[in-house]
Order: structure tokens, then C-alpha cells, then sequence
């Protein structure tokens, strides 16, 4: 049931209006990366999770060439966009242990020490525990590792995603919404029926997890206790297992960091399923100002061209903010219809209208939305469903392909879609995550081997941000431009 969200502000959260983001705390986890050269991994199921960071890398394959080019510099925090979330389970675990195989390779050669996190929606939704058992199976297979737990982080600030009392909640208006009773648990691939984190995880081990099996870490752990407790509760731990941590501001997470890093210095080795906002705080990485618009404008593009916004999500949230965009700014929207690409008579048809509308709307200066039709078609099945979702995305980035000009701007909403445009619209390997454009909203610099070079890439998560934050990025880059 829904709980007012003033009277657990007071009683859990309090401070966290003010938090201070560039802790001291925040600093020696910093200071210790760097003594100990220690190497965070971080496997992200699609490229929204580097939505809290900022001056490092993600590259998109995972060949021993490419791991060896992101490990190579002094960075102690390196993103692998596996896209994860939008394969079957047998490609996900194949894609797991590519990596994992290739990673051990990589870090013996360079005399590497490295953790695995394994970044996930912070709506509870992806391929788990399937992702975390492959990673460990490996891990202790090649390098013999003992894996004392894995910490299960869903808390994303960013987003208003918080954990206590073991449940996991969202922030709607002035309530607090347990995550079970939004329409992310009804995902027709990875919902869920509680947002109780002990019983999720029997849920999805299908039992072979009990709720009483998981280890918690409580908000009273953690602020009464400090980094003391959390480390005698992280030391406690043995055979991988599912650790709950609870977390509602930046200070209860750098505690948990802390405590992490001293486990891992008396030989705890340990796995992480999290959101993106414990990638910040273990990371050491400190807070930087949004964007403003000069950073989100393509160098590279001829200012009278429009800019491109890609939208795939289906959420209500997406249709909501996609709603006031078009009712707030001019803009062309060219709807892609959903129900023509998956019948193969007409796909061919539909694909080539798009994308000549396309190229006309932007050469002609019109900042120009491409969208999918909202009505959500499904199938009987999770893996046609997957199918589906498949097809469109690849729709989408042929239409991106299609480009023979470099748009003003690139912007695309939802995860699986933002993913394939990276990899496949715009070939990226290696990118750097510049900042974010709005809170949870990332931006990235797309490299020199990239098919358009040097374009900064706005990724738009499709459960992130309220009604008009899509209009304000726009906004003000319009704004820049003068219009």
C-alpha cells in the first residue's frame, strides 16, 4: 500500500534535501581506489546506468582489444554496455561469460584488481539472479574465487528510487509508491509481484533463495552503526549471499562503500546488483553541474540542421513527457507505425517513408522526434514479446542509419533503444560519459571510430524524470539556438 511520503521523509529520510554529495567520506573512498589501483567493472544491462557519473569511459565490446584500451588509463571506474536487458536468458549468459572469460585474461596481463558490478534497473526489472550466478560460476571456474556475497542496491536518488525497511520505493507526487505497484512490475518480461526485497529474491531464485536466506543492512546499520557495522554485517557473509542494502540518501551509500573497500582489503571478495547510484558513490566520483546546452550540441553538425529525438519506450511516463514536448515546443514528430513493421508486407514501405521524412525534416532545420506508435502490441509469450521489442529497436536504428547528415542534437528515450542506437546507429566502441543533461539523464561523447564522430549522445532512460523534463533539455537548447 501507498504511505505518505511526509511522515517517512521525517522519520527515514531526513537530510536528504541536503545531503552532501562530495563528502569527506566520498573523497578517501576516492583516495583508496587509487592507492590500491582497484578497478571497478561495471557490466550495464542497457546505457542508462551511467546516468550518475561523469570523465569516465563505457566501451561497447568487450574483445580483449577494446578491455585492454579501457583499463589502460588511470581511471579506477570503466562501463561494458552488454545491453542485457534486451536478450533471452541464453544470450545473456553467454554474453556474461564472454566477458568475465576475456576480463580475467585481460586484468592478468596488466596486474589488475577488479570488483564486478552488475548494474540493473532500479525498477527491479532485468535478467536476475541469472547475470550474477553466471559471473560468479566463472569467476570461480578461472580465478578460484570465493564470492562472500552479492549486494542487491536498487536505490537511484536520481531518479526519487529509495530503499528501507527491506522494500524498495518510488516516489509519486507526495507518496512513496512500494515499486510493485507501478507499471514497471508489470513488465511482460521481468515483472514481479512485491517490492519486499527478501521475498523479490525468492520470488526470482524461484525459491531456491528463501527470504530468511538474505542478509540485510539496515538504514539504523548504517547511520547508528557507521562503517563499522556495516562491515562486521559484509564480513558475515559466505556463499554469494543475496545482501539487501537499504539506502535513501548519498551519505548512507559512501558508508556501505567504505565498508565495502575494507572488506575487500581483509580478502572479501563480493558481486553487486545495483542501481546507477552506487556506481557514483563506490566509485569516489563527486558531483558535477547538469550540462548547459553548448555541451549537448554536435561540433561536428551544421547549426541549420534539426536536431533527433528517438523515442522507443513505452512507459506512461514516456507518453507523458513525449505529450508535453510536442504540446510545449515546435517540433516534427514522424510517427513510425508499429503494427506496419512487424507485418514483413508492409515493413520495407513504412521504413522507407520514415526515413525520407526524416532526412527532409532535418536538412530542412526542424528538430524532428521519430516515435513509436504508443498503443503496445503484445504477444503470448515473454520471448515473442523480447522479439518484438527487437524489431522495433532495429526499425529505429536503421532509421538513425538512414542519416547521410549529422543532426544539431541526438537524443534517444528508453533503454533498449538508446542501446542499439549507440551500437548500432551510431557504431560506438568507446565513448566518454560527459555529465548529464538532467538528473538521471546522461550524456555521451561518441569517439574518434564512431560512425558519427565526436557528437555528444543524450541518453534519455524511459522511467526517469517528470512530466516536462524532455521539454527543458530541448527548451534550452532552443534557447542557444536562438529560437
Amino acid at each position: 500500500m501507498s504511505i505518505t511520503f511526509q511522515s517517512m521523509y521525517e522519520e527515514i529520510m531526513e537530510n536528504i534535501s541536503n545531503e552532501n554529495v562530495d563528502s569527506p567520506l566520498r573523497k578517501k573512498i576516492s583516495e583508496k581506489l587509487k592507492q590500491t589501483n582497484h578497478k571497478l567493472i561495471i557490466l550495464d544491462d542497457d546505457p542508462t546506468g551511467v546516468q550518475t557519473v561523469h570523465d569516465v569511459d563505457v566501451i561497447t565490446s568487450w574483445e580483449k582489444e577494446w578491455l585492454r584500451e579501457g583499463l589502460s588509463d588511470d581511471k579506477n571506474v570503466l562501463y561494458i554496455l552488454t545491453n542485457t536487458r534486451s536478450y533471452t536468458p541464453e544470450v545473456t549468459k553467454q554474453i556474461n561469460q564472454e566477458i568475465i572469460c576475456n576480463l580475467i585474461d585481460v586484468t592478468g596481463e596488466l596486474g589488475v584488481d577488479f570488483s564486478v558490478i552488475s548494474r540493473s534497473d532500479s525498477t527491479l526489472r532485468g535478467h536476475y539472479p541469472l547475470e550474477i550466478s553466471v559471473i560468479e560460476e566463472v569467476l570461480a571456474e578461472r580465478s578460484g574465487w570465493e564470492i562472500a556475497g552479492h549486494l542487491i542496491i536498487p536505490a537511484f536518488f536520481e531518479g526519487k528510487r529509495y530503499t528501507f525497511d527491506d522494500t524498495h520505493y518510488i516516489v509519486d507526487g507526495k507518496m512513496l509508491v512500494p515499486v510493485h505497484e507501478t507499471e514497471f512490475a508489470n513488465d511482460s518480461v521481468f515483472g514481479f509481484s512485491t517490492a519486499h526485497l527478501p521475498k523479490w529474491v525468492a520470488e526470482k531464485t524461484e525459491g531456491k533463495k528463501a527470504a530468511d536466506d538474505v542478509l540485510t543492512i539496515s538504514i539504523t546499520d548504517i547511520r547508528q552503526g557507521g562503517v563499522d557495522k556495516v562491515l562486521e554485517r559484509l564480513l558475515s557473509a559466505e556463499k554469494n549471499a543475496p545482501i539487501v542494502v537499504n539506502a535513501a540518501n548519498y551519505n548512507d551509500l559512501d558508508i556501505v562503500s567504505f565498508a565495502v573497500l575494507k572488506a575487500i582489503d581483509k580478502g572479501k571478495r563480493f558481486l553487486f546488483r545495483t542501481a546507477a547510484s552506487f556506481v557514483k558513490s563506490i566509485g569516489g566520483i563527486g558531483q558535477k553541474p547538469y550540462l548547459d546546452a553548448g555541451e549537448m550540441i554536435a561540433k561536428t553538425s551544421d547549426h541549420r540542421y534539426g536536431g533527433l529525438l528517438v523515442v522507443g519506450s513505452h512507459t506512461k511516463k514516456t507518453t507523458d513527457q513525449f505529450t508535453d514536448l510536442i504540446k510545449e515546443i515546435h517540433v516534427r514528430p514522424i510517427e513510425i507505425k508499429v503494427e506496419h513493421i512487424l507485418d514483413s508486407t508492409k515493413k520495407n514501405d513504412e521504413l522507407a517513408r520514415v526515413c525520407n521524412l526524416l532526412e527532409e525534416s532535418i536538412l530542412a532545420g526542424e528538430d524532428t522526434v521519430i516515435y513509436t506508435s504508443r498503443k503496445v502490441i503484445k504477444a503470448k509469450s515473454k520471448e515473442e514479446n523480447l522479439k518484438y521489442s527487437q524489431t522495433i529497436s532495429a526499425t529505429l536504428v536503421e532509421v538513425v542509419r538512414s542519416l547521410k547528415v549529422t543532426p544539431n542534437f541526438i537524443m534517444a528515450k528508453g533503454g533498449i533503444t538508446s542501446s542499439d542506437v549507440a551500437t548500432q546507429g551510431l557504431e560506438i566502441k568507446k565513448a566518454r560519459i560527459l555529465g548529464q543533461a538532467a538528473a538521471g539523464v546522461p550524456v555521451l561523447l561518441t569517439g574518434e571510430e564512431a560512425r558519427l564522430k565526436h557528437v555528444p549522445y543524450i541518453v534519455f532512460p524511459g522511467n526517469v524524470g517528470d512530466e516536462n523534463t524532455i521539454t527543458s533539455i530541448i527548451r534550452k537548447i532552443h534557447q542557444l539556438k536562438g529560437r
